[in-house]
């Protein structure tokens, strides 16, 4: 996963994907994660409180990974001396935590107010930095990215049991020039698995409130002291989590539209006058970027938009990757060389000759392949239509004309259930048949 330049992705590591996986390294980074918090624990319960408050000190939000909720930032911030020493008295005040230790660090967010999913991610990531630096140096050999020495300020030695800077080799974000991880897909979700919504909905509405009472929400102070002096509730919820475990999975980067948002943003695109007046050119472009890259997931996963310039005309293009994910795509990656897909937006009236010989141009590329999709608001023109099966006669190009109509079948398609590229397939095998034999 690589961060966002400017924000945080809302997405968190997820401790119990280290816990119920099969690969031995996952599971012994688990053991360090918890061998950590006994620390804290052990030092709480044998009232060296100032020492669990300094090693929760060294927890930090880290920028570098860029995982959290803040909004237009990456600021990240260290659990400070207040909480840290709420979290370490709490610890100490639960007897089986003292007696038995942890199994889960998500623990710890059924227990102390003002731990949330985005702490539970933080102190992961923090007691696993030097892992993530050496996670992150792996991938970056292996793409090429280019990396220089930094500093982290904070990092877990678990060996010695505490925190140290760390000098390493890291790539940098772009804008700022500070340092960046890179996080594995497999361990990000939105929630952790254990969590407190889920608790609070499954473990302890149902079984500790009255039936009267159910609808009626408590606060999460109250909930949160129920369990520290009926610690057995959370150890049922452990356990029904931990056998259902097989049902946690990482959770996308990328979420679809609704079918509702969808419908009302293709009813916006066709309310747009063409041309560029009051910006109907980028508003019919934004519109189109969120319609493709719901329609087409997940058999194309979006790459990238992006502006080109040609003779002082403003180009936008949407592309996707294309890792043959159906037989259709697989055949069009193999014998046309469509690694990734192309779509050119144009809010005109009508198609011009001149659109399809700037897509051809873009297209003559080994990335691209040969083909590529003009997504434009009407049928395109009898004479252009007829350059475009001149072009494919000539160097064997196929760009496929596509306009309301065609972004109309693949709402449809969606909303019956099946899925919207089969439009495009339509389109391909519609153009096919055009083509002299």
């Amino acid at each position: 996963m690589i961060p966002h330049v400017r924000e945080d992705l809302r997405l968190s590591l997820d401790p119990f994907l280290l816990w119920q996986s099969s690969d031995p390294l996952y599971q012994r980074l688990h053991r360090q994660l918890i061998a950590f918090v006994d620390l804290v624990c052990q030092e709480a319960a044998g009232g060296r409180i100032a020492r669990a408050v300094n090693l929760l000190g060294g927890v930090q939000e880290l920028q570098e990974l860029g995982l959290g909720y803040a909004l237009g930032t990456k600021r990240g911030a260290a659990i400070g001396p207040v909480l840290a020493r709420r979290m370490a008295e709490t610890i100490r005040s639960v007897p089986q935590l003292v007696e038995g230790g942890f199994s889960h660090l998500e623990i710890v967010a059924l227990l102390v107010p003002k731990v949330a999913e985005d702490r539970i991610s933080d102190i992961t990531a923090s007691v696993l930095l030097h892992w993530l630096t050496e996670f992150t140096s792996e991938q970056c050999n292996m793409f090429g990215f280019p990396t220089r020495q930094t500093s982290l300020d904070s990092a877990w030695d678990a060996e010695r049991a505490l925190w140290r800077p760390l000098r390493v080799s890291l790539p940098w974000n772009p804008l700022d020039g500070k340092p960046i991880l890179l996080a594995p897909l497999d361990l990000l979700r939105h929630l952790p698995w254990i969590n407190y919504e889920d608790y609070y909905r499954s473990a302890y509405a149902p079984f500790v409130l009255p039936a009267a009472s159910r609808d009626r929400r408590v606060a999460k102070e109250a909930v949160l002291a129920y369990n520290r002096t009926n610690f057995q509730t959370v150890e049922q919820y452990i356990t029904e989590r931990e056998l259902r475990g097989n049902a946690c999975t990482p959770d996308p980067l990328f979420k679809p539209l609704g079918l509702d948002a969808l419908a009302k943003k293709l009813k916006q695109i066709k309310a747009l006058p063409t041309g560029t007046t009051n910006g109907a050119d980028k508003k019919y472009e934004n519109l189109c970027f969120d319609l493709l890259s719901s329609f087409l997931y997940p058999e194309l996963d979006l790459a990238d938009d992006q502006v080109r310039t040609i003779a002082n005309t403003h180009v936008r293009d949407i592309i996707f990757h294309n890792d043959g994910k159906n037989d259709f795509l697989a055949d069009l990656r193999t014998r046309l060389g469509m690694r990734q897909v192309v779509f050119e937006l144009k809010n005109s009236r009508a198609l011009e000759t001149e659109n399809v010989n700037q897509l051809y141009r873009y297209l003559d590329d080994q990335e691209f392949g040969r083909v590529g999709i003009l997504l434009t608001r009407h049928p395109t023109p009898p004479a252009v239509a007829k350059n475009i099966v001149d072009l494919w006669s000539a160097k064997r190009y196929y760009i496929l004309c596509m306009d309301d109509r065609d972004l109309d079948l693949m709402l449809q398609l969606a909303q019956s259930g099946r899925r919207p590229v089969e439009a495009f397939r339509k389109k391909f095998v519609e153009f096919t048949r055009k083509l002299p034999q």
